[in-house]
């Protein structure tokens, strides 16, 4: 099965909350078969997967989370782990093993659910992915996100964002001017609804000892997708997660940065689909 299965029409969306500890989790599902997780990227939400939650759905059963502080998801202070909560989400939709795809944040913590979880995976798709322990010394990010900080300090979401966007949505490598405006966008529309939450100070427990030194113990089909406009760091965190977990393998998309998926949708889709199939 690949991305050119042909269309029937489209599973009906089924939607509702998990409660994880004090906090409730909005999630969509849609589709039959083996169990497909989307897992977004930081800032984002569920929407960045627009471009494959349906179609994958022809062929899977798919189901889209928003993590805490994102998207829908809404409660009350709590400590928490990215990682525990998407094993609570298992549980509560009665999956027992699933596939995972996730894009930056997301694919940090789908490598740390399968450090933690290695018998609740099949395989791992890993989206311009993050890695917990990992730190970004290039001079692109480190000035965007300087920008960031001094934008968050005025209260100026605007400038914000756009900093976001011009490490995360254009890349070192090209101008806002350069990349398609919708993809734009819509990236600024999930930064502003997260942005805009009136959200508890939650603190997050991170993985100990983080992934970056426990690769190699990962014995899961692992695929690892990133375009090659995004930045240095994601670049290398791709040669780390081939280098380390055996067996595992990357694909690079010409003509894409960071949000690869909603770039490059049909290159995307059909590498994924192709690997998934298999």
């Amino acid at each position: 099965v690949s991305a050119e299965t042909p269309a029937g029409p489209p599973s009906p969306v089924k939607t509702g909350y998990v409660q994880v500890g004090r906090y409730s989790l909005y999630y969509e599902e849609t589709g039959k078969g083996e169990p497909l997780i989307l897992i977004h990227g930081g800032l984002l939400d569920r929407r960045m997967w627009d471009g494959q939650f349906e179609l994958f759905s022809r062929w899977s059963r798919v189901i889209r989370y928003d993590n805490r502080n994102h998207g829908l998801s809404r409660g009350l202070p709590d400590t928490f782990s990215y990682h525990e909560d998407l094993n609570r989400l298992m549980e509560a939709l009665g999956i027992q093993r699933a596939r995972l795809a996730g894009l930056s944040l997301g694919g940090a913590i789908a490598i740390d659910f399968a450090l933690t979880h290695p018998e609740k995976v099949s395989a791992l798709v890993l989206v311009s992915s993050g890695l917990s322990g990992y730190e970004f010394r290039d001079s692109t990010f480190k000035a965007n996100q300087k920008k960031q900080g001094e934008a968050a300090a005025r209260k100026d979401m605007n400038s914000y964002v756009e900093y976001f966007q011009r490490s995360w949505t254009d890349g070192p490598h090209r101008t806002p001017e350069q990349v398609n405006r919708d993809v734009r966008q819509k990236v600024r529309d999930m930064c502003k609804s997260t942005l805009n939450k009136p959200e508890p100070d939650n603190t997050t427990v991170p993985l100990e000892p983080p992934a970056i030194g426990r690769l190699s113990s990962i014995h899961i089909p692992t695929l690892f997708v990133l375009g090659d406009l995004d930045m240095p760091g994601i670049q290398e965190i791709a040669g780390l997660v081939v280098k380390g977990i055996p067996g595992s393998r990357k694909v690079v998309i010409k003509g894409a940065a960071h949000m690869v998926n909603m770039e490059k949708p049909d290159e995307f889709n059909e590498v994924v689909g192709e690997f998934l199939s298999r």
